[in-house]
């Protein structure tokens, strides 16, 4: 061997002794062994999103490969925009860094969402909890007992932030639908929009996840304290056989589509993603995980017991399709249902500036 090329050989053994332990391969165990992960939450504490974020990082730790530690860190802003937007642009792409969040998310960037910095498609989607079936509830004593009554009283009630499903739904089904829903919005999670329906401020919450009701408020189903006016749904859940779904309330084909693609990703209820680029390896072992979640017979004991409703979960192969499939909608019918979940604010503006 010629001197200069043993010189070469050498050198290049050299730089690659020097290369830091995280450039070189591991196994996803040898990744996650002793890591702590992160699992961010899109609302703050005490509220559904919490309830089932922490529910699901009680279990995850156990069923990885390395048993890391899982630590739940709550992001609230925006209904998840701001969260997934630090996911998206800055979180590391390393799968050590995961969030749960609200099923708008997936097209909120899509429809023009104010803030919303970030291409749902390019997302590493791992599962979603189950399909929520969000409702719109009014407190017994309200003159409000059926949808019917919103066509001609109204109904104040509560909201989180503009972009917030609580505050989407009600204000796209006065659009649409003509409902007479008036939405005060600036509740901090569902906790504040229960707290001020208990208190009177107002007499309903216009987006209330059936899963969180059974959850957190079993009591107001036993005790008969709201009723249920409808369900965000195109399906009806099984308990509420009764209560009107979006094509019983919708009165063409082109409002049904509108409503599909606004109201469509609410079937993945409570999804948990990542951000891009995460190791293909990696986010196998993280799908691999959740599917393994829906099926642990220790989740699915503390599941029937605490009323944690796991209805129809969904597989992140299966989200990717559903998120893909909505990116092609047409052009035409994302404008009419962006303009239809325009905050009230944006629309005054635009409409001085005319």
């Amino acid at each position: 061997m010629s001197p200069v090329k043993s010189l070469a050989l050498k050198a290049a053994a050299t730089l690659l002794a020097g290369l830091p332990i995280a450039a070189q391969a591991q196994t996803p165990e040898e990744f996650y062994k002793g890591r702590e992960m992160r699992l961010l939450v899109s609302h703050p504490p005490g509220g559904g999103y919490d309830t089932y974020a922490r529910f699901y990082g009680r279990h995850l730790g156990r069923l990885m490969p390395g048993k890391p530690t899982i630590v739940v860190q709550n992001m609230p802003g925006a209904a998840g925009v701001g969260m997934t937007n630090y996911l998206f642009t800055q979180a590391p792409k390393d799968g050590s860094v995961i969030a749960l969040g609200a099923g708008p998310l997936a097209t909120a960037a899509l429809m023009g969402s104010t803030g919303a910095r970030y291409d749902a498609r390019q997302i590493s989607w791992i599962g979603s909890m189950n399909a929520e079936a969000a409702t719109a509830i009014a407190w017994h004593t309200n003159p409000v007992k059926t949808v019917k009554d919103l066509e001609t009283t109204e109904l104040v009630i509560a909201a989180g932030g503009a972009t917030d499903i609580s505050a989407i739904s009600p204000i796209a089904l006065n659009r649409l639908l003509g409902l007479k829903i008036k939405t005060v919005t600036g509740y901090r999670g569902s906790a504040g929009q229960v707290l001020a329906l208990e208190r009177g401020e107002v007499g309903g919450i216009g987006g209330y996840n059936y899963g969180s009701l059974k959850s957190v408020r079993p009591d107001w189903l036993k005790e008969k304290k709201v009723n249920i006016l409808l369900q965000y749904t195109f399906e009806a859940h099984p308990d509420l056989p009764n209560v009107p779904t979006l094509p019983q309330l919708a009165k063409t084909d082109e409002q049904k589509q509108i409503l599909s693609l606004i109201f469509e990703p609410q079937r993945m209820g409570r999804p948990i993603f990542g951000p891009p680029g995460i190791p293909a390896d990696r986010l196998k072992t993280l799908r691999a995980a959740f599917d393994a979640f829906v099926k642990d017979p220790a989740v699915l004991a503390e599941s029937e017991k605490t009323r944690i409703e796991l209805y129809r979960p969904m597989p992140g192969v299966e989200m990717t399709a559903l998120v893909e499939r909505l990116h092609k909608v047409s052009p035409d019918i994302i404008k009419k249902a962006a303009a239809a979940t325009l905050p009230p604010d944006v629309i005054k503006k635009d409409a001085a500036k005319k």
